[in-house]
């Protein structure tokens, strides 16, 4: 029998996870004639893959394989202990790669004002917020969804900006993808169930359609230049990030529960009696163990001139291996996962710098966080075209701007090694042979280069007309001190 959540469905151990979702292709034109054709076609796929994000969700949540254990045949004792590391998992990695907000900065200098603008309009629209939630599912999932439309209904929160985007849950929405070179997306759904019905609603590039009951209800042109929804890819294979170590939580959970149910077995272990009784008669039998129970003392007398004994027993695992085994699992974990053990955090000794990152293992999460910004930078361009096409029918400063003017920063901590990056920003400006701009990238001091320089040379210019303003005021003062004491001695004089 598969083992099922409070749901209804399956669990990870019953091998119900394929570790990575199914992309959906089609080798179809999507037009009218066949768009239900290609619905049709993906949702027995859509279908698997809701199923496998259920039980990660699940997981995710905590609803995990220990507690559905069933009782030992030799004991009533069955303690069910999740430690949910996967949620912490999650937490980590989101919180490393997201926990600022994502930037958006020029290529050129003429376009500061303009990316400046799209900054306010995108913040406006809580960005912020709907990136996090992407990156959750994605992060869980192995992708996420955000779509992007124009502002024109009266329950837009926020109508006047032009635009409004928003995370759509994975499990009710898809891509399909076609077979071309790069599989760019050719339709995109997204859909709702009530009690009677279930509506699709379908995406491509120049019409929006409503399926109900297998047929086309509304199929309308749209303006939005491109499909709305985009996919956030967490990696190629659409693996969530604690996915490939289930096997690993799951067995540090047994491990847990095991530790639990031997303490348990402990507490009730069974006092047994060597050539003696507890009483002749049952009487006499359950006033003794009340007795016993009370006052934690027992008197033997032993039978036959035999040597009498009473011992306990107690069963029990062996603590030092099992605290190894724990230790094994945990540090295989994080060494999968890509997460500092915190047992190595800190520590003492002379390690400086990028030392310390390697030792403690921050060196792993950065990868970790570096290989999700690439996926997740491609889907903001394919966003930013959607969001900028709309934009620049009602927003003046933007009309000029497009994708390639944009480079989209992921801040992170850039203030760790500051003494020793500011030593190398020195060292490299003294050579009198880089730009600035390449000095600052090289040390990776900040995501957004050009406007560091850019204020800085502002300010630079600033203090320098402050320094003439001074200095003239300065001779002024020094001119007239001077006149003075002439006109002084000149009246001394005379």
């Amino acid at each position: 029998m598969p083992i099922v959540s409070r749901d209804g469905h399956e669990l990870l151990s019953n091998n119900g996870l394929t570790f990575g979702r199914s992309r959906i292709y089609t080798e179809l034109e999507v037009n009218e004639k066949n768009i239900l054709e290609i619905l049709e076609n993906s949702l027995p796929i859509h279908e698997k893959n809701v199923q496998e994000m259920k039980m990660l969700i699940d997981y995710y949540l905590g609803n995990q394989d220990i507690l559905y254990r069933q009782d030992a045949y030799s004991s009533n004792v069955n303690n069910k202990v999740v430690i949910n590391y996967a949620q912490s998992i999650v937490r980590d990695i989101i919180g490393y790669t997201f926990g600022k907000d994502i930037e958006y900065v020029q290529r050129k200098s003429k376009d500061i004002e303009a990316v400046e603008e799209l900054t306010n309009v995108l913040q406006y629209e809580d960005i912020s917020l709907t990136d996090l939630t992407t990156a959750l599912y994605a992060s869980i999932c192995g992708f996420g969804y955000q779509c992007t439309l124009a502002s024109d209904d009266f329950l837009d929160e926020t109508p006047e900006i032009g635009i409004k985007i928003g995370s759509l849950n994975p499990l009710y929405t898809f891509v399909v993808q076609s077979y071309a070179f790069k599989n760019p997306v050719v339709l995109a759904c997204t859909y709702y169930k009530t009690d009677t019905k279930t509506t699709y609603i379908l995406y491509d590039k120049d019409f929006v359609t409503i399926v109900e009951n297998n047929k086309i209800i509304s199929r309308k042109k749209h303006s939005l230049g491109g499909i709305p929804i985009t996919m956030f890819e967490n990696n190629e294979f659409l693996l969530g990030d604690f996915e490939t170590a289930t096997t690993i939580l799951d067995a540090l959970n047994k491990v847990a529960s095991d530790s639990v149910n031997d303490i348990e077995n402990f507490v009730n272990s069974l006092l047994v009696l060597v050539n003696a009784t507890l009483g002749d008669t049952e009487e006499e039998v359950n006033e003794t163990v009340k007795s016993v129970k009370k006052n934690r003392i027992i008197e033997l007398k032993s039978l036959q001139n035999l040597q009498a004994d009473a011992k306990y027993i107690t069963p029990q695992l062996n603590p030092e291996n099992t605290s190894k085994l724990r230790e094994y699992l945990e540090e295989s974990l994080w060494k999968i996962i890509g997460i500092p053990d915190r047992k190595t955090r800190g520590g003492g000794g002379g390690d400086t710098g990028d030392a310390v990152k390697l030792r403690d293992g921050w060196a792993d999460i950065e990868v970790v966080a570096r290989n999700k910004e690439k996926y997740f930078k491609k889907s903001k361009k394919q966003q930013l075209a959607i969001a900028l096409n709309l934009l620049r029918k009602v927003n003046d400063k933007l009309k000029d701007l497009t994708v390639k003017d944009i480079d989209i920063k992921f801040s992170r901590n850039k203030s760790d090694n500051l003494s020793t990056k500011s030593q190398a920003y020195a060292t490299l400006i003294n050579t009198n042979t880089l730009n600035p701009v390449d000095a600052l990238e090289i040390v990776d001091m900040t995501t957004n280069v050009n406007e560091v320089i850019n204020r800085g040379e502002q300010y630079r210019l600033k203090r320098q007309e402050q320094s003439i303003e001074y200095d003239k005021k300065v001779r002024e003062i020094n001119g007239n001190e001077s006149s003075s004491a002439n006109n002084i001695v000149e009246g001394e004089e005379n």
